[in-house]
């Protein structure tokens, strides 16, 4: 037996065996959809209840964030004008803080140099006591020197005017 097969004929089996696998790959695809599909009516019918209540209370949540929503805006526009009135306020603070910190500065800077005025003058004081003292020292010592000195002259007179 003979048979002929023509190219018309092999393109339709090729044709016909791509169909059918199409088909089957829709079936398994259909399948899956379908297992979600009763996954997701399983969590539906349990959590029904949740969901009617949520559902129920969107129209109050709706109102709260409408509300929430004016006095944030409210709180803003407050907000801005409080800053938009403190500004200057603010700047002269800052301006005045910046003088008060180099009049601090200043006034560091003199009471360093008093400092170091008084304590050059203390110390020129002290050196002036000090060589003052000693220069007292000195001069004690010269004046009991001369008292000596005169007393032993007074004891040579006194030898040559008695023992004549």
């Amino acid at each position: 037996m003979q048979a002929t097969i023509t190219l018309h004929d092999l393109l339709r089996i090729v044709l016909y065996l791509s169909g059918t696998g199409a088909l089957i790959y829709l079936a398994l695809v259909l399948k899956n959809v379908l297992g979600i599909v009763n996954k997701l009516n399983g969590t539906l019918d349990k959590h029904q209840l949740q969901i009617d209540d949520t559902l129920n209370k969107m129209p109050e949540l709706t109102d709260n964030v409408m509300e929430i929503s004016k006095h944030v805006e409210t709180i803003s526009k407050e907000t801005s004008e409080i800053i938009v009135t403190a500004k200057p306020e603010i700047e002269k603070v800052v301006t005045t803080v910046g003088d008060i910190t180099e009049t601090i500065d200043e006034v560091s800077r003199a009471v360093d140099k008093s400092a170091i005025s008084v304590i050059n003058m203390v110390s020129d004081v002290s050196d002036s006591v000090s060589e003052t003292a000693k220069n007292i020292s000195l001069n004690v010592n010269n004046v009991i020197d001369y008292f000596y000195i005169f007393k032993e002259i007074l004891e040579s007179l006194k030898e040559v005017f008695l023992k004549k």
